[in-house]
């Protein structure tokens, strides 16, 4: 009788096997749109079209993403280093995702996110010479305030998850 029982699981058990019961489901990972950097749990791409800020973040939208949020000093080296192999190792002023529009003084992310990560040229930035309420990389690396109606290139990004 025990011979029986154990013979009956043990086909069971191979049915299982060849059935799928007992089968690991795969998890697929997000990628990047092609042409687009990864780095961690985001993606990253510079475009080199010159907007203002209200036309790079349409545009970023329509990539299925915002102008870049910039979380921490390493997503910040990113940033700059895509500028610069946009543009043959120089550094021109780029849009990204940060600004004071809705209130002075309170910088926001345009995606919602809640950093308050910042690398604005210290001490004279921001400024707000003439009403300046979106922010750039400049030309040095650093974050600025400018007129959102300039125009210049812009970085996006797109969370995965």
């Amino acid at each position: 009788m025990a011979f029986a029982l154990r013979s009956l699981l043990l086909l069971c058990g191979i049915s299982a096997l060849l059935t799928g019961v007992w089968s690991v489901d795969t998890v697929p990972i997000p990628c990047c749109p092609t042409g687009w950097d990864r780095l961690n749990d985001r993606c990253f791409i510079y475009r080199s079209t010159s907007l203002s800020f209200a036309a790079a973040e349409e545009a970023c939208n329509n990539a299925g993403g915002n102008l870049a949020t910039i979380r921490n000093a390493v997503e910040d080296a990113l940033a700059f280093q895509l500028i610069r192999d946009g543009n043959s190792g120089l550094i021109v002023d780029t849009w990204i995702g940060y600004h004071d529009a809705v209130e002075e003084g309170d910088f926001i992310w345009v995606d919602g996110v809640d950093s308050k990560f910042s690398n604005f040229r210290q001490p004279i930035q921001p400024d707000n010479f003439q009403n300046e309420d979106c922010v750039e990389i400049d030309d040095e690396g650093d974050w600025n305030d400018d007129s959102c109606t300039d125009t210049q290139p812009f970085l996006c990004s797109i969370n995965l998850y």
